[in-house]
């Protein structure tokens, strides 16, 4: 773990707060001077695509007030996600006891650490985990897609009726969950806790970045380690690699695939002319995710640790170093993407925008996010449920990472 970077469950509530306090007013005050990457991690209010294109040209990699390098090139940030030399945390560093502090005389780069073991794990091992993932929860397992299209489809059907609901706590979230767990073969009797255990682990990768509450901070571990606990008692888990699968599915997935799911159905509503081509067959629910995934991602950044020193873009990064990637910024990069701001399904952005890409927890859980998001767009699609927004989308606070949707009005007609 990086420096100052602490493990919540090894320090009272004295220390966490103290902790938690001097991360969010390092961050505050760093903003106030105008760094850019300071104010996308406060997540307050700010115009993200403005401070993208203020950063966009020569250099390439820019190091921020925060002494950050951050980068909103495509091509640079995909070679950053690649780059063996660049880890999820700190190789040298040590678990530590020491709290930051707002006189501290080291950098702060990552805030918590929930379970390095799970989330900090090599770059090489998530590609693999990733196949596995793709193997039996993909856009390719056609059964379990058809499965999951079939949830998604009843959810609807209950829903429509009714004519608005929220499409995140009543419909994305759920319909998430009932696959999953069926999936993990997670009895009957151990799913009643689910939907409150995955509503407090939710700000997980947030959490790495953007210090949380106290209260979400003591909240978040309980969740995760319950969760831990959970899946590795599944009915489905054979082996040690199937019970990492299914950790990441459920303390990562979860959030990373319901909000993927309510971009889509916003980007839906907001874009008719879209919908009209998904509903006649067009386009396909491939294209919807694919755009959804360049031009709203569910994973906004990437942060990467230099394992050594490393010269990226023409500059010299140190060992230590803390590199960023803003993959928002670089999912518009106007010199891969025409009309970069413009959502077009038509555009063929699979294979090429820089969303669940590289070695992470996320990209980990990349097919089994497409595979969901795609039943749930092809089941609004058979069903011909045409969406709308019905009122203000309410994102939760210190979000920087997943921008959490926490209320998702819409209606269907």
């Amino acid at each position: 773990m990086t420096r100052h970077q602490i493990d919540p469950r090894l320090f009272d509530d004295s220390d966490v707060s103290r902790h938690l306090l001097a991360a969010r007013g390092t961050q505050w005050m760093r903003g106030n001077r105008g760094d850019p990457y300071a104010l996308l991690l406060r997540a307050q209010e700010v115009d993200a695509q403005r401070l993208y294109r203020a950063m966009r040209g020569r250099p390439e990699l820019r190091q921020s007030e925060s002494d950050v390098w951050v980068t909103v090139n495509h091509g640079l940030g995909a070679e950053i996600l690649r780059d063996p030399r660049l880890k999820l945390r700190d190789p040298a560093a040590r678990r530590r006891r020491r709290v930051f502090g707002i006189d501290s005389g080291t950098t702060l780069k990552h805030v918590l650490t929930v379970d390095d073991a799970l989330l900090a794990m090599e770059c090489d091992e998530y590609g693999r985990l990733r196949d596995h993932v793709s193997s039996f929860l993909g856009p390719g397992a056609s059964d379990r897609r058809r499965d999951a299209e079939a949830v998604f489809a009843d959810r609807l059907d209950r829903l429509r009726d009714s004519g608005s609901f929220d499409a995140m706590t009543d419909f994305a979230r759920p319909a998430v969950l009932t696959v999953l767990a069926e999936a993990a073969g997670v009895p009957p009797e151990r799913r009643e806790g689910l939907p409150a255990l995955c509503a407090d682990v939710a700000p997980l990768l947030d959490s790495l970045l953007c210090p949380p509450t106290l209260d979400a901070t003591r909240r978040l571990v309980v969740a995760f380690d319950e969760l831990r606990d959970l899946t590795a008692k599944s009915a489905t888990v054979p082996d040690e690699e199937d019970g990492v699968v299914l950790a990441l599915l459920f303390t990562v997935g979860v959030e990373v695939a319901a909000n993927l799911v309510c971009n889509a159905f916003l980007a839906l509503a907001e874009h008719p002319g879209e919908w009209e081509m998904l509903r006649s067959g067009a386009r396909s629910a491939s294209d919807m995710v694919e755009e959804t995934l360049r031009h709203c991602p569910p994973v906004r950044l990437e942060s990467r640790i230099a394992a050594q020193d490393v010269t990226l873009a023409g500059q010299e990064v140190g060992k230590g170093s803390q590199v960023v990637v803003l993959v928002e910024g670089a999912n518009r990069d106007p010199d891969v993407f025409a009309a970069p701001d413009r959502f077009d399904t038509g555009r063929g952005s699979a294979g090429v925008h820089l969303s669940l890409a590289g070695g992470s927890p996320a990209a980990a859980i990349g097919p089994a996010a497409r595979l969901l998001a795609e039943a749930a767009v092809s089941a609004l699609a058979a069903g011909g449920c045409a969406p709308f927004p019905e009122g203000e989308v309410v994102r939760r606070m210190r979000s920087p990472v997943v921008r959490g949707i926490a209320r998702c009005p819409v209606a269907v007609r």
